[in-house]
């Protein structure tokens, strides 16, 4: 059989000998797999062998700076006297984050005159690898921070269930943004004053720098509120809850503490300035906010517009803007029920909003106009409306 074989093959033509050796040296060696290209593959996968081994040596440095610093930080603020409790078990989330879950966190703050006091459920905080300057953080628990300065009786207070957001920083540690997502979030100000809502969204955006003059932004500012309940014995248009809020606004001018200094420095320093001092320095430096929109629905009015807004010399609201609205002969007629527009004024309010509203594309009255705020009279176009009640700050 061997001969047979050996015979049959050797009859074979010497073309076909050919054919039949290239494809027995294909099946063993592809074609597309030359010596070259595995070099090359061997080499990519060393080199990935290589960047694996760099990054995860990247990770671990990083995560023992993060685990050292949070726990440094805690000893420092324990030494000063402040209250900093939590319990974890360090940083985790490789490959493709930094993350550190804090349970039962609590802290109690005590300085530049001020006591800041914030209770939490379960927390988790988290970074990306290739983005250090943001962390986000979410928690379903309940979270209680109560904020007092040494000159005030009464406190700040913020309750909120369920809590997620992210923060990040410039490059030269300055906070940068802040957003966050607040559920139920219920707030109580000095002297018995509160507001809640179902849900919140809050954001805040600062420059790297401080600003110097009344040109420069401090701060943008962005709300977002649904089903916001007034405190009691306010409202709006009614006092029912406010269906929907929002907010985009820019402080600008320089918004700090003015620095109150002695000539005795055996004495002890003075107490830290009020809100209201703080308020008044910054009208006196000509800051403003820009509201770059704004928009409000409560019952059967829904607005929306633009604003400059000041405080003039008792603090009081100054400003002007322009307002869209649709359902305000109905708003108009809830206030001049309810006696917060003038019963001598009825006349004007009517005939004004006649000839303001058109009925739009959608068969709604909508009207546009001019509303200002002066002496705590707000008036849209020439037309005095109602007269606000004295706003004190704290």
């Amino acid at each position: 059989m061997r001969l047979f074989s050996l015979d049959f093959a050797a009859s074979m033509p010497v073309a076909m000998r050919r054919k039949i050796t290239t494809a027995a040296r294909m099946h063993n060696h592809p074609a597309w797999l030359t010596p070259r290209r595995k070099r090359l593959l061997i080499a990519a996968f060393l080199g990935l062998c290589a960047l694996g081994a760099v990054y995860y040596g990247y990770w671990r440095y990083v995560a023992a700076q993060l685990t050292l610093g949070i726990e440094a930080w805690a000893a420092d603020q324990r030494a000063l006297g402040n209250q900093v409790d939590f319990a974890w078990d360090g940083i985790g989330g490789f490959p493709f984050a930094f993350r550190a879950a804090f349970r039962q966190p609590a802290l109690r703050l005590r300085q530049s005159g001020a006591e800041i006091d914030w209770q939490g459920s379960d927390l988790t905080a988290e970074m990306s690898p290739w983005n250090l300057q943001a962390i986000r953080f979410a928690s379903a628990g309940e979270h209680n921070l109560w904020l007092q300065t040494l000159q005030q009786q009464g406190q700040w207070r913020l309750a909120t269930i369920g809590l997620a957001g992210e923060f990040s920083i410039h490059q030269n540690g300055a906070l940068k943004e802040v957003h966050a997502e607040l559920g139920q979030p219920d707030a109580a100000l000095p002297g018995g004053v509160a507001v809640a809502a179902s849900h919140a969204t809050l954001g805040l955006a600062m420059p790297e720098t401080a600003p110097v003059d009344y040109s420069q932004p401090f701060a943008r500012i962005t709300l977002d509120l649904s089903q916001a309940v007034l405190p009691q014995g306010t409202r709006l248009l009614t006092a029912d809850p406010i269906d929907q809020a929002s907010l985009d606004a820019t402080i600008r001018g320089p918004l700090a503490a003015p620095l109150a200094q002695s000539l005795d420095q055996s004495q002890p320093p003075p107490p830290p300035p009020s809100l209201a001092q703080i308020l008044a320095a910054w009208r006196d430096t000509g800051g403003d906010v820009e509201v770059e929109h704004f928009s409000f629905a409560q019952g059967p009015l829904a607005a929306s517009g633009e604003a400059t807004l000041a405080l003039d010399g008792d603090l009081q609201l100054l400003g002007a803007g322009t307002v869209t609205t649709t359902g305000l002969s109905d708003a108009v007629e809830i206030l001049l029920k309810d006696g917060l527009i003038p019963a001598d004024r009825a006349l004007l309010a009517r005939t004004t909003v006649q000839a303001l509203e058109r009925l739009g594309e959608d068969g709604k009255k909508q009207a546009k106009f001019a509303l200002s705020v002066q002496n705590r009279i707000v008036s849209f176009g020439p037309a005095p409306l109602l007269t606000l009640p004295p706003i004190v700050w704290p």
